[in-house]
């Protein structure tokens, strides 16, 4: 699946301007992120906590390699991150059951970007 132009244009801002020491906050982020679906989860039942669990947990895993990727390919998959944590994405994350489809299809871009496609998620 092709990402949507909307969702390019936002990747694409915020794939830029990182720097290492972001990666420690950015953590704490996607973890807050994920708190915050579940919390969200428990009002609109609908939710797929399971691939925000998912997505949080492979972005952890991208992270754990960012020594093997090059400076581009670790704002690849910073981007992604900060698309996962952003609130103003293309579908808000809480307020629909589609609303990680946008999310999983950045990640997705980016694991292909990598050669990476064994990580690719499906949903």
């Amino acid at each position: 699946m092709a990402l949507s132009e909307h969702a390019s244009e936002h990747f694409q801002r915020l794939a830029q301007d990182f720097e290492p020491v972001h990666l420690i906050r950015l953590k704490d982020e996607m973890s807050q992120q994920l708190v915050n679906f579940r919390e969200a989860a428990k009002q609109h039942e609908m939710l797929p906590v399971d691939l925000a669990q998912e997505l949080h947990d492979n972005l952890l895993a991208l992270f754990a390699l960012m020594a093997e990727f090059s400076v581009e390919q670790q704002a690849l998959v910073v981007g992604a991150a900060r698309y996962f944590v952003a609130q103003d994405d293309e579908y808000p994350d809480t307020e629909t059951i589609l609303g990680l489809d946008d999310d999983i299809s950045v990640f997705n871009h980016v694991v292909e970007q990598l050669g990476r496609s064994d990580l690719r998620m499906h949903y």
